[in-house]
């Protein structure tokens, strides 16, 4: 009894180690994604030398979120065969390595053309995302995957507020001139957090390396079709997915661009004027309000999250995600009465950070529903190249819905409140995309 004790604990120590690795990865991956979005705008009308609000701006900042997701497209895929062949460990740490030099390049370039290049390069690095999913449900099981899968999203959420606080710390000559006049810093404006986030990118490189185990048997190692079709147990061969494996796809792309599009609205309207229906905020204002609403996911993983999939069960735990997401941004309109800066000033920020704890609570739990079904789906599967295809579709998804949400923004805004339009729509394209995958 002592010696199968001592082996549960060996057990469960392995695998939270593999969890804080994986956990440490996501949360890297996530702040990657979002670092950008305090300081997008400023930099896109600093290198077009053209007003903030202006449509030139707006689009050139949609393409600059977009791109990213674009290369996921091509490349998710081909990452994920690869680790199905070579294996899961060798494409996490090229990931995560590449990771750290891409945003560093970025963070020195000073023309629009090299900025999109570098931050296309970020989106050539993008297989980890997918292979993470993939390795977590490898070494998780029916017992602990609530668990496991709601600290994968919650390291994404985590990252979703660390991303933005790094990115608030540009243009850091004009926050402290003292420190940063006449420094690198002020010719390259947005190299202080990249290159923050590189070295700590780094770090995560070399835990990673020195703690990552390989996940995929040696069998499917030394023999993986490349054609990346998958096969059941009786050795017959299946050129396509089940519907299942669809449905959850479908709902993971539908869920990515949604939020994405909510989240590009939300930065836009903090962003543009108070005259242009915006609340004037600053990059480092819009930092303190997003990382004010990663907290909601915090509180909900370490209070409720676990007691209520037990009682309701995942699917349940979908429906009431969407609710609080969809409640949290149909109220915008009534958040745009405290806009004025004069007469409200800081209960701007309580009011539009306590939204973002709400919504991001919603969206917490929409990705943990998600993310289990579909490690559910992918049993007995190839899963990384599942994972791939699925990562893929998500990032045709979060392309578009920055262009989506900019063009609906600017459609609507000729009309009174008409810049809040654009939430409704993308909430009902949301629950579209659930009625098809239920």
């Amino acid at each position: 009894m002592s010696r199968q004790l001592e082996d549960e604990a060996a057990a469960k120590r392995l695998f939270n180690q593999r969890l804080f690795v994986i956990g440490s990865m996501r949360l890297i991956d996530s702040m990657n994604v979002t670092m950008i979005m305090p300081y997008g705008l400023e930099l896109m009308s600093m290198l077009l030398n053209q007003d903030k609000g202006s449509a030139e701006v707006g689009t050139a900042f949609a393409w600059f979120i977009g791109l990213y997701s674009l290369c996921e497209i091509v490349f998710s895929p081909l990452w994920g065969m690869a680790a199905d062949n070579i294996g899961r460990r060798p494409v996490l740490l090229i990931g995560i390595a590449g990771t750290a030099i891409a945003p560093i390049l970025l963070g020195l370039g000073q023309s629009l053309p090299l900025v999109f290049a570098f931050r296309a390069l970020g989106g050539f690095f993008c297989g980890n995302q997918a292979i993470l999913r993939t390795y977590l449900g490898e070494i998780a099981d029916k017992n602990n995957e609530a668990r496991a899968f709601s600290i994968l999203v919650l390291c994404f959420v985590v990252g979703m507020m660390a991303g933005p606080f790094l990115g608030g710390l540009a243009f850091p000559a004009r926050w402290a001139p003292q420190v940063f006049e006449g420094t690198l810093f002020a010719q390259h404006p947005v190299l202080l957090p990249n290159l923050l986030f590189g070295a700590s990118t780094a770090i995560v490189c070399i835990i990673g390396f020195l703690w990552l185990e390989e996940t995929l048997p040696s069998k499917q190692v030394d023999h993986v079709d490349l054609e990346s079709e998958d096969s059941d147990a009786s050795g017959v061969t299946r050129c396509c997915y089940s519907m299942t494996v669809l449905q959850a796809i479908l709902a993971f792309c539908g869920l990515a661009g949604a939020v994405e599009a909510q989240n590009t609205l939300v930065v836009l309207l903090w962003q543009y004027p108070h005259s242009q229906g915006g609340f004037g905020f600053s990059p480092q204002q819009v930092s303190v309000v997003q990382v004010s609403g990663g907290l909601g996911p915090i509180v909900c993983h370490l209070t409720f999250l676990q007691k209520l999939v037990r009682k309701l069960g995942f699917l349940k735990v979908l429906g009431l995600g969407f609710l609080i997401n969809s409640c949290s941004y149909s109220l915008y309109p009534v958040y745009a009465l405290f806009a004025d800066p004069a007469n409200y000033g800081l209960w701007r920020y309580v009011i539009l950070g306590l939204a973002e704890f709400v919504g991001m609570s919603g969206t917490f739990l929409l990705f943990s529903s998600v993310f289990v079904f579909m490690n559910r789906a992918s049993e007995g599967l190839n899963r990384a190249t599942v994972n791939g295809w699925a990562n893929s579709s998500r990032a045709l998804s979060r392309a578009i819905s920055p262009l989506v949400a900019t063009q609906l923004l600017q459609t609507f805004s000729a009309l009174p409140l008409g810049g809040y339009v654009p939430f409704y729509i993308i909430t009902a394209c949301l629950g579209i995309f659930f009625a098809l995958a239920w």
